[in-house]
């Protein structure tokens, strides 16, 4: 493709010439390649400049000129990446109905419920999002929850040569800021809710928050879903210049449950759509789980789907990978779940207390390199809702383990915890606690497949080292 045709915003005139590929980082880079110089917090791509050039890059794209002659001068790279990554792939998104969620916690869940709606009516969907990338039944693994838009725009190309209809996707909130959906509008935007999370990159509540308040806006999608239920979903909802539907049941709302009714085994509630009343049944417990059926129900409104593929839609979801799983044994069950913030694990904890008839024991972590206010503010929540809790190691990165537990130890209320460094021994040591009844919650990692430690990522699954467990001893 020529330079010229990558709907470049550029500040200075600049030769043309033949692109073979795009790329963001210097090892990336092939003869041919267009280099996007970007800024982060300890690099700035500017420097590799001179290498990506003797790599072969045809042109380089920056925010100063760094080569006379084949410097691209734009205002921002990032958003110059997203750009020109979608017109490279000739626009797939333009040829795609895309969905995008966004928020703290239930994102994935939400995604997945609504791909089975949409699935439930009749449409070919993919997903994009943190346990992976679907098209329809074949799964991809998943780099980042939401892809670069070198990897992004590839996606969305395969799925419109494939002929999907829908796409729905995860935005994070760190995608958002670096403008990695840029260019992109959305038929729906959904909202789940805002808790403590990431505060290590955006270093403040009102900066995390107004990062989620870019998909909002009418430039980047046709329609804004969102929960009203959630204090800053309210203040979102005023603040929407696009087409709102609201869903909540504290305030009112266009989409909202009547009559909801909790067990182990899942919950139920009468759905209120814009008036149009069915009976859902949602094989995942938790009133949580009920936010995320609602937002699925408010998105496939916003798309005018029926009431009944709704309905059925919900139904067909049997199992979300690192999503309340529950696995059985001959003492007790064991949850796992990828909750890994303050208000998640309150969360869980709580509509596990719910139908729990015996103790609670939960195993969990924090990850290093992250948001190391919010370690304090787990150890409380577990602690005050667990009756025993076993912190371990999420993935401690290039941090000490031991000094992570020690944070999210000063948290904890009274003695009822124990501390064990190395997951699994943790793991093993949880269920041997464990009695006829009890509920092991072993939380923070889901269906991840690791555990990075010093920069290194070992491999490692909770579900599958408990199986292995219970293969070992009969649990």
């Amino acid at each position: 493709m020529r330079l010229k045709a990558l709907d470049l915003e550029a500040l200075n005139d600049f030769e043309d010439c033949e692109i073979s590929d795009i790329a963001f980082r210097v090892e990336d880079v092939k003869k041919g390649s267009l280099f996007f110089c970007l800024r982060g917090v300890n690099f700035d791509g500017h420097d590799f400049a001179e290498e990506a050039f003797k790599r072969g890059a045809a042109a380089c794209v920056c925010e100063k000129n760094v080569k006379e002659g084949i410097s691209v001068l734009v205002k921002n790279s990032r958003r110059q990446l997203a750009l020109s990554c979608s017109a490279f792939y000739s626009h797939p998104c333009r040829k795609l109905k895309l969905i995008a969620v966004t928020g703290t916690n239930g994102k994935t869940t939400t995604t997945y419920i609504i791909k089975s709606i949409l699935e439930s009516a009749g449409h070919k969907v993919g997903l994009i999002g943190t346990n992976c990338v679907m098209i329809g039944d074949e799964k991809q693994a998943a780099k980042l929850t939401t892809p670069d838009p070198t990897d992004l725009h590839k996606i969305f190309a395969d799925m419109a040569d494939r002929k999907v209809e829908y796409v729905v996707m995860e935005a994070s909130a760190h995608a958002l800021y670096l403008h990695k959906l840029d260019g992109i509008v959305f038929k729906v935007a959904a909202f789940t809710n805002l808790s403590q999370d990431h505060l290590d990159f955006f270093g403040c509540m009102e900066k995390y928050g107004d990062a989620k308040k870019r998909l909002f806006a009418s430039s980047m999608s046709e329609k804004s879903v969102v929960n009203v239920d959630d204090e800053f979903g309210r203040q979102l909802a005023l603040e929407c210049d696009n087409k709102l539907i609201t869903y909540g049941c504290g305030n009112p709302s266009d989409v909202f449950a009547i009559d909801l009714t909790m067990s182990a085994g899942g919950l139920e509630y009468y759905l209120n759509s814009f008036d149009d009343v069915a009976g859902v049944k949602f094989n995942l417990p938790g009133r949580f789980n009920m936010y995320n059926t609602l937002c699925a129900a408010a998105v496939c409104a916003a798309l005018d789907i029926p009431v009944k593929n709704v309905v059925k839609g919900i139904r067909k979801v049997t199992k979300i990978d690192g999503r309340f799983n529950i696995i059985g044994t001959s003492r007790g069950s064991v949850i796992i779940d990828f909750a890994h913030t303050p208000d998640g694990l309150k969360n869980i904890l709580s509509s596990i207390r719910e139908f729990s008839s015996g103790r609670i024991i939960t195993v969990f972590g924090c990850g290093g390199d992250r948001d190391a206010a919010k370690r304090p503010l787990m150890g409380a929540v577990v602690g005050s809702l667990s009756d025993l809790c076993v912190v371990t190691s999420d993935n401690p990165r290039s941090e000490n383990p031991d000094k992570i537990i020690d944070d999210v130890v000063k948290g904890i209320v009274g003695k009822n915890y124990i501390c064990i460094t190395d997951r699994r021994q943790a793991v093993r040591q949880a269920l041997r606690e464990s009695k006829a009844g009890d509920i092991v919650l072993i939380a923070g990692k889901g269906a991840e497949k690791y555990q990075e430690i010093n920069g290194v990522k070992h491999e490692y699954n909770d579900e599958r080292f408990v199986m292995q467990l219970l293969e070992e001893d009969s649990l």
